[in-house]
């Protein structure tokens, strides 16, 4: 009922904000009264009514899976109070506080998502929580702190945000899986820090996406940390935009439910009459919505994605041209009008491996351009100034935090997933790349790229059982695909100079789980390999400093008796050998 409710009045607001409808605003209001009454005095026609609602009523309600899904209710109620001065509608919003089992703990930053069975907080809340019951209600929580709620509706929010990126965050930028011996329900959230053991069927909801893109977008307005954008762009540009199947239907909107990751399974977009249906209507509207953002007092302009568009800042008397390919192409064009003086921040991506370069009429900007951050641009501009931007993507791997094995490949933004399903006997693909590798540390290398006929990149690399197709992940199609593959690299290899010594691994104690996870030794023995440590300082000046490396980094595996002496100095020689294979 609440769930709906939020919706109804949702649409009442920007019916209200859009065309000042005065009809709309006053059922808002009296939509408003009623959820008021609804809790705080309650239904007095039940037989049992004992009085007024109390917070231990309350709470006992917001923990009943999955009737205390009240979607993101508490964020529309402090709007009301804006517009009203009516302080109800405020404690309204507060009323959907879970203090029993959430909020307090968010508060305090004590992640409690996943919980042991000895040790569940509440009355009756579930060991794991339901993903896209709880996001939504951070959301609330921030419109609530926006509206004089206090400081700890922030905290709250910002801290739960923590607990999903990095700890649950999947390289498709979703989040909710299984994991061997939990509840099977894929709309949960996964244990802490499991993102290997919780690839499994189903997993990653779409709708969960889009609720972290409007969190994310909501704590960016307060603390512009870059982050918060680099995680919106890996969410918009791989689970949102394949989120529609590329193709037309007059019967069905061709929208996921779920995005699933294990390897070598399908999407599915005939999704009608769920959550993610709905939401997914909406989604698509996000690519123009967090593009640009103002600062309150109108001196700076934040450039925050990269979308063709056009901003038109009738109030400051600008008007931004951006024409871009992205993530097609990764050239952008900035075209200014409007006289004046501002700051244009530009923000570089975190994934930025081969500088992020900016021109302005055609002059190579001077400013600092950090991955991970803003490069501001602070001029008078004239009409017609042209800011060019040229950021050159690099393909990357990125491992899974519970087991550095389990890797996904990366192409600038997107994510890239292999084709097919992996050959028999054989749970993953399997690649090798290190002996494909030169001192710069390019991964391109080890893979042939092609462009298709639509304009996107394909990639061919040499697994274990033959050829892999790549492709990004914002092809929307149902062919089986794999989002994550197994890194399998059996021996040291410097080019085509073979050791022969096993690529052993380092013992991390990996995986670290905060609740145990059946069949998984934790802490078990898992951790990075050497070849790991060795390219993770890549790219190299010289090969002397590659052979620096090398020394450096067997020094810590022979002090942990991961190497014999004798093996040491075999693998230091064959680098050291290797100078004709590793400079390009």
């Amino acid at each position: 009922m609440l769930y709906t409710q939020h919706k109804i009045i949702r649409g009442l607001l920007d019916a209200y904000y859009n065309t000042n409808n005065t009809q709309a605003l006053d059922v808002v209001v009296k939509m408003a009264n009623w959820a008021y009454l609804a809790l705080t005095i309650g239904d007095k026609r039940q037989p049992d009514y004992t009085g007024n609602l109390t917070r231990s009523d309350l709470n006992y309600m917001w923990d009943l899976y999955i009737a205390g899904e009240f979607g993101g209710a508490n964020e529309v109620f402090p709007e009301i109070y804006q517009l009203t001065g009516d302080e109800r509608h405020l404690y309204t919003a507060k009323a959907f506080d879970n203090r029993e089992s959430l909020f307090g703990a968010a508060v305090q930053d004590n992640d409690i998502l996943v919980v042991p069975a000895d040790k569940i907080p509440g009355r009756r809340r579930a060991q794991r929580l339901h993903a896209n019951t709880h996001v939504p209600q951070f959301i609330g929580y921030m419109s609530v702190f926006e509206h004089g709620g206090g400081q700890e509706y922030f905290d709250a929010a910002k801290n739960f945000y923590g607990w999903v990126h990095p700890h649950r965050h999947f390289a498709h930028g979703g989040t909710g899986g299984n994991y061997p011996g939990a509840n099977p329900n894929p709309e949960l959230f996964q244990n802490r820090d499991n993102i290997a053991n919780a690839i499994a069927d189903n997993g990653a909801e779409t709708c969960t996406t889009y609720n972290l893109l409007k969190l994310a977008r909501y704590l960016f307005l307060h603390e512009h940390n870059a982050t918060y954008m680099d995680n919106y762009e890996r969410g918009l540009f791989n689970m949102i935009t394949g989120s529609r199947a590329d193709e037309r239907s007059t019967e069905s909107p061709m929208l996921t439910y779920f995005q699933p990751l294990t390897p070598g399974s399908s999407r599915e977009y005939e999704n009608t009459g769920t959550c993610c249906g709905g939401t997914g209507m909406e989604s698509h509207t996000k690519y123009q919505e967090t593009v640009y953002l103002r600062s309150a007092d109108g001196s700076t302009l934040w450039v925050n994605l990269y979308v063709p568009s056009t901003l038109t800042w009738a109030d400051k008397g600008f008007v931004v041209k951006q024409e871009t390919k992205f993530p097609r192409s990764y050239t952008v064009k900035l075209t200014v009008s409007g006289d004046g003086p501002l700051d244009i921040k530009l923000r570089v991506p975190a994934w930025i491996q081969k500088g992020f370069q900016v021109k302005v009429n055609n002059a190579v900007s001077d400013a600092t351009a950090t991955p991970g951050s803003y490069l501001t641009l602070s001029r008078t501009w004239a009409t017609g100034d042209v800011v060019e931007i040229t950021m050159p993507f690099t393909l990357r791997i990125e491992r899974a935090i519970d087991r550095p094995d389990t890797q996904a490949l990366l192409w600038g933004p997107m994510l890239l997933q292999t084709i097919g399903t992996p050959p028999s006997g054989q749970t993953y693909h399997q690649l090798s790349l290190y002996r494909h590798l030169k001192l710069d540390g390019d991964y391109a290398r080890a893979t042939v790229v092609t462009t298709s006929p639509a304009g996107d990149s394909i990639f061919s690399f040499a697994g274990s059982n033959g050829n892999l197709t790549a492709r990004p992940y914002y092809i929307g199609d149902t062919q089986a695909a794999s989002a994550y593959f197994r890194r399998v690299e059996p021996t040291v290899v410097f080019g085509s100079v073979d050791t022969k010594i096993a690529n052993r691994k380092r013992n991390d104690g990996l995986p670290r789980y905060d609740v145990p996870v059946a069949n998984i030794t934790s802490p078990g023995k898992d951790g990075p390999t050497f070849l790991d440590i060795v390219w993770d300082s890549a790219p190299f000046k010289t090969h002397d400093a590659f052979v620096g490396t090398v020394q450096s980094v067997m020094e810590g595996f022979v002090a942990k008796g991961v190497y014999t002496q004798a093996e040491a100095q075999s693998i230091v020689e064959a680098a050291k050998d290797a100078k004709s294979q590793l400079e390009a």
